[in-house]
């Protein structure tokens, strides 16, 4: 009893050291933080999450054979032992992991997959995840009417869970932002300019409110964390003084990261605003949303104009509660 304690307590710890290392973008530490986190793993059930975290660190890093070779274990020891929620979330990450690595063939075939599996177990939150990532796809291959179907079922279902609070409200706000997005390019490229217009707008301004909220959530660390955070990562440093400034550098690096995700969110929305404004004529507008965009891509980088897939940070994915 006392080893499996230790084992729990090792695994607990690591976990969500390798959350957090992810969350900062210290992905190389995390990733040998979860393969560590293996080794205490006492259930298939902890084996999965921990297999699942593997692979979208190895995602993040674009090593995207790996990724779907931790993400295939997963799924396979999820059907194993027929937890069919995780199937789902396997089978749209596998799908995303394909998405990411341009490969649309079988990124739509697990997606499918998964949206079988979510209808069949009546997992409506899952449904709802696929069918925005399906949109996104069609969008990608020029199939907008599939993109408006799937996308418009997707906000019914996220606006149903944001309604009834059983999805954590930032998390619900991030999930109807993109919904919205995909909808908004949709039109942008039918010609829609006035739709577009419209849902991009609100799909900035839901984004703002995210930035804003999230930098609220995480400014401060209950105590508990901080504690928690010396303790396994700075066991050695004993003046109180230094402990406290590594500790706010690391806060201040955690919310930087994490806004940076949001922003650069925010610059992918104005980009294709900027667009609608172009097409109709309004150039002065569009020239403000230009000069916005850019400043954030400048800021941050310009990798984040390329995907606009579903992929919550850590805190919100795997439940590891920082505020």
């Amino acid at each position: 009893m006392v080893s499996t304690a230790i084992h729990s307590t090792e695994l607990k710890q690591l976990s969500q050291a390798g959350d957090r290392l992810f969350d900062l973008g210290q992905f190389e530490i995390a990733l040998n933080t979860f393969q560590e986190a293996l080794k205490f793993v006492p259930t298939l059930e902890q084996q999965i999450n921990i297999l699942n975290r593997i692979g979208l660190v190895y995602r993040r890093l674009e090593k995207y054979d790996f990724a779907l070779k931790y993400l295939n274990l997963a799924l396979q020891l999820a059907q194993e032992i027929d937890d069919q929620n995780q199937v789902v979330m396997i089978l749209n990450d596998i799908g995303e992991t394909y998405c990411l690595s341009i490969e649309y063939t079988p990124a739509l075939r697990y997606y499918a997959q998964a949206l079988e599996t979510a209808q069949y177990f009546s997992n409506l939150l899952g449904i709802g995840i696929v069918l925005n990532n399906l949109g996104e796809i069609y969008n990608l291959l020029g199939l907008f009417e599939k993109t408006l179907n799937c996308c418009q079922k997707s906000l019914e279902i996220f606006q149903k869970f944001e309604r009834k609070s059983e999805l954590d409200k930032l998390a619900g706000q991030i999930n109807i932002a993109t919904v919205l997005y995909n909808i908004g390019e949709a039109y942008l490229w039918m010609g829609l300019y006035s739709q577009a217009k419209e849902i991009l707008e609100l799909t900035l301004a839901i984004r703002h409110k995210i930035c804003k909220v999230t930098l609220n959530r995480f400014s401060k660390t209950p105590d508990s964390l901080d504690r928690e955070t010396i303790y396994n990562n700075y066991p050695n440093s004993k003046k109180s003084s230094q402990t406290h400034q590594l500790l706010q550098q690391e806060k201040t690096c955690f919310s930087q990261n994490i806004i940076s995700q949001y922003e650069g969110d925010l610059a992918n929305t104005m980009n294709l605003i900027e667009k609608v404004y172009r097409h109709i004529g309004q150039l002065r507008k569009a020239e403000k949303y230009r000069q916005q965009k850019l400043e954030i891509w400048q800021s941050y980088g310009e990798k984040y104009v390329i995907y606009n897939t579903y992929i919550l940070p850590f805190y919100l994915r795997f439940r590891c509660h920082y505020a």
